[in-house]
């Protein structure tokens, strides 16, 4: 009876303990704005997608913002969050972006991000066109 107890009180602590790490994720989600500057990168990967003749059509911006839809990677998204950072980490960094300096950030982020999708697309339709020749 005494291991029942134990196991009872041990899977509820690391259920209450699961429950704040989830809490913190979706904190931090919700504070970092991620859904919205997730939707501006995909809009951003779209439009320098759409520079290739090949990718310039509805079908596959469709499939591409149904593959890379926030409802599509909100839950493997949040799994990695909980696995890869402690309890104080996700604290840490809802107290951080909270703050002045991390709502600077993320107000800058979706310009930083259009301008990295931009360098990324250019260098990936370089790396397919040298792909493309070789065959």
């Amino acid at each position: 009876m005494k291991k029942l107890i134990i196991v009872i009180l041990l899977s509820t602590s690391f259920s209450a303990f699961a429950d704040e790490k989830m809490d913190l994720v979706l904190q931090m989600l919700q504070v970092t704005e991620a859904k919205k500057n997730h939707e501006l990168v995909i809009d951003s990967y779209i439009t320098n997608f759409s520079k290739n003749p090949a990718m310039d059509n509805d079908q596959f911006k469709n499939y591409f913002r149904q593959a890379m839809s926030w409802d599509a990677l909100i839950d493997p998204m949040t799994k990695i969050y909980m696995e890869s950072y402690t309890t104080e980490e996700l604290q840490a960094l809802v107290d951080f972006f909270g703050s002045p300096i991390g709502q600077s950030f993320i107000k800058k982020s979706p310009e930083v991000n259009q301008k990295s999708v931009a360098v990324m697309s250019e260098n990936i339709q370089k790396a397919m066109s040298i792909l493309q020749g070789q065959q």
